[in-house]
């Protein structure tokens, strides 16, 4: 691994996610990452007019980053094109944050740490349900060995355009290996059901029965998510609270990866939620 850099200049690949806007609201509107700036996009999954994009940002593609900038988003919504745009940008050395879902198999997200290691660069990706305080109560809990049950419900639709449930069905899931761990990922059995629209679906990780329920948007929008934990002493139950600036602890974790790429993520915490998602589209089908 290459020694840390200094994230300045960011680049991003994708526009139509909302995920875009709010970075270039965190960083170039609102300063939240000290010394850095967007200095380019490359909407290679909307048009840029569409998109509302400063003309001044908009390069033609992904491939204009390298030289250009000191790390690469990857910001489209199918987890299915991650691997094709981050690949290339690794390969040249950009240490990059690949959007939820990393990717929506367990090969690709393979391929890419790969990449990333060949190049001796970052790669990384955290959903943003990781960091609110409900999500740090319970891991909390979990390392005390105290936690029974983890119950988690939100949004996702196995519909979706974006790869089905993997988009969005996710947070959840990241979300339970934040809390959990990664230990036994790989053997977690899931039982799935469906009634309806809804899917509950159930695995186990580190030992502990982990319960998801996915609830696709109604007329109302989507459901916030929600997270139940159930001890020897009661149930915790709450409503997730991502915030406003729900974003910036990922962005600020991600810039910190790149300053010091010993401390970036292990290969399991990138691999175990694109198991899981994998595992539960195959149960879906």
């Amino acid at each position: 691994m290459r020694d840390g850099r200094d994230v300045r200049r960011i680049g991003i690949v994708g526009a139509e996610s909302s995920h875009t806007g709010e970075l270039l609201r965190l960083v170039n509107d609102e300063h939240r990452l000290p010394g850095a700036r967007v200095v380019a996009v490359a909407p290679v999954d909307v048009d840029a007019r569409a998109a509302g994009l400063d003309p001044a940002l908009v390069v033609g593609s992904p491939d204009d980053l390298v030289g250009a900038v000191d790390a690469a988003l990857v910001l489209t919504r199918d987890g299915a094109t991650h691997r094709a745009l981050a690949e290339p940008l690794l390969a040249a050395g950009l240490p990059v944050w690949v959007d939820k879902p990393f990717a929506t198999t367990v090969a690709d997200a393979r391929a890419m740490i790969g990449s990333a290691r060949r190049a001796g660069t970052v790669v990384w990706s955290r959903s943003a349900l990781r960091f609110p305080a409900a999500v740090r109560r319970a891991a909390g809990l979990a390392a005390r060995g105290e936690l029974r049950h983890l119950q988690l419900v939100g949004p996702a639709d196995p519909a979706s355009p974006y790869s089905g449930i993997a988009f969005y069905g996710i947070h959840q899931l990241e979300a339970a290996v934040e809390v959990l761990g990664t230990t036994g990922w790989a053997e977690a059995p899931m039982a799935v059901q469906s009634t309806g629209q809804v899917v509950v679906a159930g695995t186990r990780l580190a030992g502990v029965p982990v319960t998801c329920t996915f609830v696709p948007a109604g007329a109302g929008g989507a459901i916030p998510f929600h997270l139940s934990a159930v001890t020897a002493e009661g149930v915790a139950a709450e409503v997730v609270d991502l915030g406003r600036d729900y974003l910036l602890p990922a962005a600020e974790a991600f810039v910190a990866a790149c300053a010091a790429p010993a401390t970036a993520q292990p290969d399991d915490d990138l691999l175990a939620p694109v198991g899981l998602v994998e595992r539960l589209g195959a149960a879906l089908r």
